[in-house]
């Protein structure tokens, strides 16, 4: 068998507490206890591997000033990088250099700051491309309901504008849109002309816009910037709906624990945000963090090189897992390229619920469907698992072979 290195799911998972509800946890918790007989487990279900975090930002955080370790004053973040961000999300996004937009720092990860935007909005149905991140989770518990622009595996660009407008057309109270464009899970750039498709609907309709761009930084190639258009749509004018831009630096840099972002809108509406808005539930902290993550943006040529880096290597391991599927499998396979990510189909006979508990109990391999929640929940099975490319080539391989082993991989 390859090797793999030392998991560190005993670590989190060990206690005498129940960790939390997820299903694939429950599995994950079987099999150790029955003593992981096909070797540790290997996680491709998160976008997640706990290490490759860049040696520079590690280095930086090891020298964080003594000063550094109680409340920040101010809830933009920490000021110096907030302007390094803000100087970042400018030149990567091609935003223009005018007074219509302006950025802060997220230390609470970008999901609560989707909350928090949402928190004042009138309710009404979200609407976003199918299979979605877990935006229902965000949004639903505050009072909002779900749609979708239905999910064809035979689309690997997205959808068309036409098909966004007729699942617009079937909903009567719309109340926000999200764009996605590099899209979780499916790993597509969506196209210019569907990005303002979308930004068009919003502002017909007159219902809030989300712009997630958690996977803008790992795109090769030129990245749509949903942000750009949308301010080109404006044309330096207020805008008539509201609107929020989120971006995470933690997949980036291989620090999700860190929580840090950037969160992009109108400045009186991002001041409301995180003046009114946010300090109902959190305080201003993680000095060390944000000042770390400043000294390593702050040397761009090195951060420019590392992801570079790091998307060639995703480029081989999503050519290495396409080439060890057959025909019958690739030809339904859907692969990017702008997120870590491999959607592969379910074998006949095969719910997917069924696949991916046979793959943790029998292979310690676990995998998400593809449309992954970070809760609780049945979910809308697609048909398709989600397996994430972050782990090493070897530790692919390891679940490539398990998989095999046990009548599990795609044949």
């Amino acid at each position: 068998m390859t090797s793999v290195e030392q998991s560190p799911l005993r670590s989190l998972l060990a206690d005498d507490v129940r960790p939390n509800r997820l299903r694939e946890v429950a599995w994950l918790n079987e099999y150790l206890r029955s003593g992981a007989p096909a070797g540790e487990p290997i996680l491709l279900s998160l976008g997640e591997t706990w290490s490759q975090t860049p040696p520079q930002l590690l280095s930086a955080l090891r020298n964080a000033p003594q000063d550094s370790h109680g409340y920040q004053l101010s809830m933009y973040g920490l000021p110096l990088l907030r302007r390094l961000v803000k100087e970042y999300v400018a030149d990567t996004q091609r935003l223009p250099g005018n007074s219509s937009w302006e950025v802060a720092v997220s230390w609470t990860g970008t999901r609560s700051a989707m909350r928090d935007f949402a928190s004042d909005l009138p309710r009404g149905t979200v609407l976003a491309v199918a299979p979605a991140w877990d935006y229902a989770g965000v949004f639903e518990p505050l009072g909002f309901t779900s749609g979708y622009v239905p999910f064809d595996p035979a689309e690997h660009g997205g959808p068309t504008s036409d098909e966004v407008l007729a699942a617009a057309d079937a909903i009567d109270d719309l109340a926000m849109v999200v764009i996605n464009a590099q899209h979780n899970p499916t790993g597509a750039n969506w196209a210019p002309s569907l990005v303002t498709a979308l930004v068009d609907l919003a502002l017909r309709r007159g219902c809030a816009i989300l712009i997630d761009d958690a996977y803008f930084g790992m795109c090769p190639g030129p990245a749509t910037s949903a942000v750009e258009i949308l301010l080109d749509r404006l044309g330096g004018r207020p805008s008539p709906v509201p609107w929020l831009g989120v971006r995470s630096l933690g997949k980036q840099f291989r620090c999700n624990g860190w929580a840090l972002g950037a969160v992009i809108a109108e400045p009186g509406p991002l001041d409301d945000l995180v003046n009114e808005v946010r300090p109902q539930h959190t305080f201003n902290y993680a000095i060390h963090l944000q000042w770390a993550m400043a000294q390593w943006l702050a040397d761009r040529v090195e951060v420019a090189a590392y992801l570079e880096a790091q998307r060639t290597e995703t480029a081989l391991k999503r050519a290495a897992l396409l080439s060890w599927l057959p025909p019958s499998t690739l030809d339904r396979t859907i692969a990017g390229p702008a997120a870590p990510y491999v959607l592969y189909p379910v074998p006949s006979g095969l719910t997917t619920e069924e696949y991916q508990r046979r793959a943790v109990l029998e292979c310690g391999v676990v995998l998400s469907d593809a449309w992954p929640l970070a809760r609780a929940s049945g979910g809308d099975a697609t048909g398709y698992v989600r397996l994430y490319l972050g782990p090493t080539l070897a530790t692919l391989v390891n679940a490539r072979d398990r998989l095999s082993d046990n009548g599990l991989w795609p044949t």
